[in-house]
């Protein structure tokens, strides 16, 4: 259980039980410590698994965590979802043990939005609606104080004051009246029965006795209320989380609840793990400057030995920018990586989708062309629905709408629904068996790709290669971040974008973009530019130069096609092709594979004979 954990690792699983917080920066294996944490404290007799709940929050998280305790030998099952799903959980329950009906859950809540914003509706602008919706639930917020808080907090109030409020508490009047929820509504409805029934609560906290928060630094207030209601008077509490990770104040996250763990009482043990497993030094050491220029600290250190240098490209505008990084990306395949070790970040979805564009006309393959974020978003509404009929009228609501296009995601997995249900017209389905159609059954394959996501996007993921675009002002902070607390958050969203890389790190941005003046980002640590002036060397190191044999091309060539190969295979350059095989391949010029084999070994040659022919052969020096 302890095998292969640091000493801070070890410290984290083997923690005192109580309230532990978890300070676990990017790469430092939280998932492994979180893992590992549940199952010592099964194994070791100081929680029952049956009694332990973890909250994600990603359906993806969930089930690696799954995927990850099925190795252990527990005599039992934890509980592991997201907060929406363990809260949805708990209040169907406590619907069913009061006798009352289950409300029916919003599938399509741009359609009610729409419709409660009337004539403004026209004019686009729902999403802005709901995302400001969104916001004031998080942070617990009436219609009647929403707009306020949130042109205090320095975010725009669609349709302005007034007539935000209004269309909110239409929306929020339209849910009472038709019996329905949504996502939020999960939530609230547990914090709300728990005030009103201390059984309830008692029953919750029976249920959950260990409990553990992945993540954590990214809990709203509302998500935080949530906790504090299904936490029992002496909280066994396990939360892992990197405040420098923190990126959704934006939604409505405030990770000073993290920080600080207000109401929750007790003592509590802290544990830090700045161990980076992931990133070279190089990568570890310019993430971490890029925060410092915020005033921002992070106790992070690369346990890796050095790698390459972070590369800074300066272009002159949008369309030198797409060309550079398309050239780092072919060079990135051509070092022996597969196109999926590779990633393209950018701040926003225009201009990823531009450079998606771009890369694709250029015959590079791109994974996220239709199974990006979205997809995976529109996939998980989809797995949640109960039964044939919510699966029905939840593809319906988007096929038949005409708010969709065919190319939108929703629209397209909505199909997939579709014919799911046409193929399954016998039979008990509901969102599970439909998500395990889709994975076995449905044909979505996914060639191999290099992906272009947004930084939020990327977030909990990891590329050997990895281009960061658009890394400049107005862009990186972005325009639209007013205030401190806005400008921190987008230091923080570059450190979690430049953290995605392990092995090599390319940095873009432009002078100008669409006719506007830009430049490098302020976060950017060293970067200046003047072109500097190398001085020439001593004539004592230029007679030694000139004395020295002049390097073979060839030679150059088979050690590049060598440490290829090796890359590829994971293996040390001598086991694909040694030193002294190389010299005598050199020296002696076969022309035949077997000549080969006389020179390395009989299996080399047959794999590898022709390409090393290829080479001796189209050698200027041949």
């Amino acid at each position: 259980m302890l095998a292969g954990l640091d000493p801070d690792q070890r410290a984290a699983v083997t923690a005192p039980v109580g309230i532990v917080v978890v300070r676990a920066g990017a790469g430092s294996g939280k998932t492994t410590v979180l893992t590992r944490r549940i199952a010592w404290r099964a194994l070791s007799g100081s929680s029952d698994i049956e009694r332990t709940l973890a909250i994600t929050f990603t359906r993806q998280a969930a089930t690696e965590m799954r995927t990850r305790l099925a190795q252990f030998s527990l005599d039992g099952r934890p509980t592991i979802g997201t907060f929406h799903a363990v809260a949805r959980r708990m209040m169907l329950q406590q619907l069913e043990d009061k006798g009352r009906r289950s409300p029916v859950i919003i599938n399509n809540r741009s359609s009610v939005v729409s419709q409660c914003m009337g004539d403004d509706a026209r004019g686009g602008g729902v999403t802005d609606v709901l995302n400001a919706i969104d916001w004031a639930h998080a942070r617990m917020l009436t219609p009647h104080n929403a707009a306020a808080a949130l042109a205090s907090s320095g975010l725009a109030v669609p349709l302005g004051n007034t007539r935000f409020s209004e269309v909110f508490d239409a929306y929020e009047r339209t849910k009472k009246k038709r019996g329905l929820v949504d996502l939020n509504d999960f939530l609230t409805s547990v914090i709300r029965d728990g005030v009103k029934d201390p059984r309830f609560v008692e029953s919750l906290q029976f249920q959950f006795r260990h409990i553990s928060v992945d993540e954590a630094q990214d809990m709203n207030p509302l998500q935080y209320e949530f906790l504090k209601t299904i936490l029992s008077a002496n909280p066994d509490v396990f939360l892992v989380g990197d405040p420098n990770q923190a990126i959704y104040g934006f939604n409505g996250a405030d990770k000073s609840l993290f920080d600080s763990l207000p109401d929750i009482e007790g003592a509590t043990t802290v544990v830090s793990l700045p161990s980076n497993y992931r990133c070279t030094p190089e990568i570890v050491t310019m993430a971490v400057a890029t925060l410092a220029q915020d005033g921002q600290v992070a106790d992070a250190k690369s346990t890796r030995v050095n790698g390459q240098p972070v590369l800074l490209k300066r272009c002159a505008n949008e369309q030198a920018e797409i060309a550079t990084v398309a050239k780092e990306v072919l060079r990135g395949f051509g070092r022996g990586r597969s196109w999926s070790d590779i990633a393209v970040l950018t701040r926003v979805n225009t201009t990823a989708d531009h450079i998606r564009d771009a890369l694709s006309a250029a015959g590079i393959p791109v994974r996220t062309a239709r199974r990006g974020g979205a997809w995976g978003r529109a996939v998980a509404a989809a797995t949640e629905l109960t039964g044939r009929e919510g699966l029905a009228v939840w593809s319906s609501d988007i096929l038949d709408s005409g708010e969709y296009e065919k190319d939108d995601a929703d629209y397209l997995v909505a199909q997939r629904v579709r014919q799911f249900l046409d193929e399954n017209r016998v039979g008990s389905v509901d969102g599970r068996t439909f998500g395990t159609w889709l994975a076995t059954s449905a044909d979505v394959s996914e060639t191999d790709g290099a992906d272009v996501l947004t930084f939020h996007a990327a977030k909990g993921r990891e590329w050997s290669f990895v281009v960061v675009a658009g890394v400049e002002k107005g862009m990186l902070p972005h325009r639209s971040a007013r205030g401190a607390s806005a400008r921190s958050e987008e230091a923080r969203l570059a450190y979690v974008a430049l953290t995605r890389a392990a092995d090599e790190l390319v940095i873009t941005w432009t002078d100008t973009r669409n006719g506007r003046s830009t430049g490098p980002s302020p976060f950017l640590p060293t970067v200046t530019t003047d072109i500097p002036q190398p001085a020439a060397p001593p004539e004592e190191l230029r007679a030694f130069h000139r004395s020295l044999p002049q390097r073979n091309q060839i030679e150059d060539e088979l050690r590049e096609w060598r440490d290829a190969h090796a890359h590829s295979r994971r293996v040390e350059p001598d086991a694909v092709l040694p030193d002294r095989s190389i010299k005598r391949l050199v020296r002696v010029q076969p022309s035949t594979v077997d000549e080969i084999a006389q020179i390395v070994d009989a299996v080399f040659a047959h794999r590898y004979g022709e390409e090393i022919l290829t080479i001796l052969r189209n050698s200027p020096t041949a």
